[in-house]
């Protein structure tokens, strides 16, 4: 699984992001949690989690019709950044775009 949001040799994203402030879920064995997505790229998700999972932990994120399988990349400071065991197909990325600007 790829790191979220990191390229080999210098930290720049291959993907690009946009921001796409809206509600989401994110599930674990033990918990549901609903959080807000900062922004989105077809490889992973950064969401504002207060109470998020443990940097390695398998979660699926959840958001309009879209389920997706992940893993949480990093947390820090009530955030955290999930990457996504197969990458979102750009009709997927740009409705969570475009709820985010409705």
């Amino acid at each position: 699984m790829n790191t979220f949001g990191t390229a080999a040799g210098g930290g720049r994203r291959k993907v690009a992001r946009a921001e796409a402030p809206q509600l989401a879920h994110l599930s674990t064995i033990a918990a549901d949690r609903r959080v807000g997505l900062v922004d989105v790229s077809a490889n992973g998700v950064h969401l504002i989690a207060p109470d998020a999972p443990a940097e390695g932990e398998d979660v699926i994120f959840q958001a309009e019709s879209i389920q997706l399988f992940g893993r949480v990349a990093w947390v820090r400071g009530g955030e955290c950044g999930v990457s996504f065991a197969t990458p979102m197909c750009a009709e997927q990325v740009n409705r969570l775009r475009n709820e985010a600007t409705e």
